[in-house]
């Protein structure tokens, strides 16, 4: 458990280390020339409205709804007007309280699109949100048991500890940003991607608008917002485009890119799970997936300076830049030996649905599995300078080592140096 929120965490910050250094860098230029970013949106006031309709339609093109109504989140917060509206007592307390539901649903939901169902969906629930923030939690704050047992064991400890608090919000507004931080932590680590990265860093750059009430801070940092949404959405998108789905590692596509940067000298890999067909027909096909992730995690840190892809089905290449088969195969058996010797652990039976009620029976050991991966290097050469002919050569000394008895690395027989 401790692990894997540490690795949730780690790929949060590794996610938000590009928003985090154009923070600082913004941050620096505003601190050493406030007045060259005061005269930028004085000259360019429309510059965030501009930034936030760049990336909603961005977001909306690449299907990424809760982007989308992010940016229209941030569109109401650099209207005119509208920090001394989230300050003052009454109709701000709601939409104080709103803005904090609203980014609490977006970090809780997903991406649904905007098909007529799923919008109508959308439309209700931030009319629901609207309602609960403007009737609702104001009569919470105004009843004073709900203040007794809610708010104040929460709160006034907070209050004491940081008395300009009481300046931004009221009790009940920071109980609720306080559960709505809590929220964000565990979304973090539960879905560390960039579309929650982008939300959790909105939602505390929308803390520092309110609490720092400056209209030029306020542009921009919605601006960089704005960045950071479209940032987001490409990241996915590449994401999406050239890494394999199940696996994880770079997919055929990124192959072919790879391809590209590649010069006169470098070595092919083709690698097969040897009966692998047979696996899938005798342990199902969820097992086989499991299989596939776990060879792809192998090849994926195979040393020596190789790039491991998905080339289709259980099929996967490793490509080795400026470098000549002599010096790739010490390290290709290296990975060939771990592969063959992982143990893989099968259930023998499926775990219950429900916890049973009779006594704990002894466990039923697991079935242990093995599989194996048969390797074809080849090099490019001034007979086969191409790509494709490369590739061939791999295939074909692939199939010998299938010949061979498989679990094993044979090298093409090519002419030419």
């Amino acid at each position: 458990m401790f692990v894997s929120v540490l690795q949730g965490l780690s790929r949060f910050l590794n996610l938000a280390l590009f928003p985090l250094i154009l923070f600082f860098a913004a941050w620096l230029l505003y601190y050493w020339h406030p007045q060259l970013i005061n005269s930028m949106f004085i000259r360019l006031p429309w510059l965030a409205t501009i930034s936030l309709g760049i990336a909603a339609i961005i977001s909306w093109l690449f299907g990424r709804s809760r982007l989308v109504w992010l940016c229209i989140l941030l569109l109401a917060v650099i209207q005119p007007n509208a920090l001394s509206w989230i300050h003052i007592d009454g109709f701000g307390l709601g939409l104080h309280s709103f803005m904090v539901l609203m980014f609490s649903w977006l970090m809780l939901s997903k991406d649904s699109g905007f098909s007529p169902r799923n919008l109508s969906y959308s439309i209700l629930t931030i009319i629901t949100l609207g309602l609960i923030s403007v009737y609702l939690l104001p009569m919470v704050s105004a009843f004073q048991p709900a203040q007794q047992i809610l708010l104040k064991p929460s709160t006034s400890w907070l209050f004491s500890f940081w008395p300009a608090l009481s300046q931004w919000y009221t009790a009940t507004e920071l109980l609720l940003v306080m559960l709505s931080g809590i929220l964000a932590l565990v979304f973090v680590i539960k879905r560390p991607n960039t579309s929650q990265m982008t939300l959790v860093i909105s939602w505390l750059s929308y803390l520092l608008i309110t609490a720092y009430a400056n209209a030029t801070v306020n542009h921009l940092v919605v601006s960089l917002l704005a960045i950071i949404i479209t940032y987001a959405v490409i990241r996915d998108s590449f994401a999406m485009a050239f890494k394999d789905e199940l696996t994880g590692v770079p997919s055929r596509r990124a192959l072919m890119q790879k391809v590209e940067t590649l010069g006169r000298k470098y070595t092919i890999v083709m690698s097969d799970i040897d009966h692998f067909k047979k696996f899938n027909d005798t342990y199902g096909h969820d097992v086989g997936d499991e299989v596939l992730k776990l060879v792809a995690s192998k090849l994926s840190k195979v040393t020596g300076g190789g790039h491991a892809f998905r080339f289709g089905g259980e099929e996967f290449v490793i490509v080795y830049p400026n470098k000549i088969p002599e010096q790739v195969v010490p390290h290709i058996e290296a990975i060939r030996t771990i592969i063959a010797d992982y143990d893989i652990a099968l259930r023998t039976q499926p775990r219950p649905a429900k916890k049973p009620n009779s006594k704990p029976q002894k466990a039923a050991k697991n079935k242990i599995v093995k599989v194996t991966s048969s390797f074809g290097v080849a090099h490019r050469t001034k007979l086969h300078s191409d790509f494709q002919s490369v590739m061939k050569q791999a295939d074909i000394a692939l199939y010998e080592a299938k010949k061979s008895g498989r679990n094993c690395v044979k090298v093409a027989k090519q002419k030419g140096t």
